[in-house]
């Protein structure tokens, strides 16, 4: 397959995808996303008459590899196409990187109910009482392992955060300054879900205490990818994770706000350590930055 080309290369000027790809994607990214996001906001308000249906809702959850497709179709055509979704298939990393990627993440939740406790909180359970009582542990595993399959699924965001913008954001800046810009990019992404009052995670949460886990918890992840060879089906695994333990672990921000607040304190301060220990210009033990040229 050949590159794609617009009419404005025809003439020997460069496409403005070509010239300001990652640009160009972030437009891309919330020009497609937000809409949906908006609707749906608007109809938990009752402004509209009506809320997205799943169906919707997982369709928008792909948008963002949507967008670093058609930015890589233009830019660099069926070659680069296949080079974004062969890092799917990056799966040769050693288990530990499995462990941190399936299990890490409830380190930070367990964490956080422990320091709410020890703060003077109302002794909240390990296990949210959503979450169904099981007869055997075989029943349980199986229900956790079934969750974790689902949401790992209907996330449709790492292709495009870490499979097309952190390379080429390591390739312009280090890997600390990269991560910075992705969180906050990242975290703006969410930014509607805040304003629904019911059916998203971040309702009724504050945007603040989300933003500065979601930066700190992007420097987690660029720390993990650049030891992954720029795994992104490690990166859809750790996504999967942390989504999938703050369903099972009684994770309420609404009730207890310092649960919120003990997961951002605890996900910045493993985020400070990984700096420190790493290095800002890769956060990488093997002074490894993946990187892609733009």
């Amino acid at each position: 397959m050949t590159d794609l080309v617009l009419p404005s290369e025809k003439s020997g000027s460069p496409s403005l995808v070509k010239k300001y790809p990652l640009v160009v994607f972030f437009l891309l990214v919330f020009g497609l996303t937000w809409p949906f996001m908006i609707v749906d906001a608007l109809g938990s308000h009752d402004i509209l008459p009506f809320r997205l249906s799943v169906p919707l809702m997982l369709v928008m959850g792909y948008m963002p590899t949507l967008a670093a497709v058609i930015v890589t179709g233009i830019t660099k055509g069926g070659q680069g196409l296949g080079a974004l979704f062969g890092k799917l298939l990056i799966a040769k990393v050693g288990l530990r990187w499995y462990a941190f990627a399936i299990f890490g993440y409830t380190a930070v939740c367990a964490g956080a109910i422990g320091l709410s406790n020890l703060s003077g909180g109302a002794g909240i359970p390990f296990l949210s009482e959503d979450f169904p009582k099981f007869s055997n542990p075989v029943e349980m595993v199986l229900s956790v392992v079934a969750m974790f399959i689902a949401l790992s699924l209907v996330n449709g965001e790492e292709l495009a955060w870490r499979g097309f913008a952190l390379p080429r954001l390591q390739a312009k800046y280090n890997a600390l300054t990269s991560s910075l810009i992705l969180g906050v990019f990242w975290g703006l992404f969410h930014l509607p879900l805040f304003f629904t009052l019911t059916g998203s995670s971040q309702a009724g949460t504050n945007f603040i205490t989300f933003l500065l886990s979601t930066v700190s918890l992007t420097v987690l992840f660029t720390w993990m990818y650049n030891h992954t060879r720029g795994s992104v089906l490690l990166a859809y695994l750790l996504h999967g994770a942390t989504n999938t333990w703050t369903r099972i672990i009684a994770i309420d921000h609404n009730s207890n706000p310092l649960v919120g607040n003990g997961m951002m304190a605890l996900t910045i301060l493993a985020a400070v350590i990984v700096l420190f220990t790493m290095g800002a210009e890769n956060l990488s033990q093997t002074n490894t930055r993946i990187q892609e040229e733009l």
